[in-house]
């Protein structure tokens, strides 16, 4: 389970903290918290049930830290090695990335969960089950964020143009 899952999970909680040491320490704590919990595991699929582990691991551990800042992706693990893309490309790329990453900071919780989860190839049904809401919400949740980000962008060219 652990050989399977740990990429996964240690890429999501990345993309939460932006911290790869706290990314690792989350990790650790999941599967031990999973570990702990197995008497109690009563679902067919492990993956979703251990990101939902990941999840409470991360908001608990988000509590703790209320003073911090939330931040979301500081970059991208499994991004091919930056040294053979053209330095042109990986700028517009790296501004890009950091124009998203402020969209995504800027919508609410759940909303984010789900386009995270969504782009790591969730089912709505896993989504639902790894933040303990029903699938309309995960749907719902992922129009409207992405319907914002949407607006956020073309917000900002539209204020890029008029400059």
């Amino acid at each position: 389970m652990y050989g399977l899952h740990v990429n996964d999970i240690y890429r999501y909680l990345f993309r939460l903290t932006r911290d790869a040491r706290q990314a690792e320490d989350l990790t650790q704590d999941t599967f031990f918290r999973a570990f702990s919990s197995l008497d109690e595991f009563r679902s067919e699929k492990v993956r979703p049930w251990l990101f939902k582990v990941a999840y409470h691991v991360f908001v608990d551990w988000h509590r703790k830290q209320v003073k911090r800042p939330l931040y979301f992706v500081e970059q991208m693990p499994e991004q091919m090695d930056q040294s053979a893309v053209d330095p042109a490309d990986s700028l517009v790329n790296k501004e890009m990335w950091e124009v998203a990453h402020l969209f995504l900071e800027r919508l609410p919780e759940k909303q984010k969960q789900a386009i995270l989860l969504s782009a790591m190839q969730f089912s709505y049904a896993e989504i639902a089950e790894v933040l303990g809401i029903d699938t309309t919400d995960v749907k719902r949740s992922l129009f409207r964020g992405r319907q914002k980000m949407r607006r956020m962008w073309r917000d900002e060219v539209d204020d890029e143009q008029i400059r």
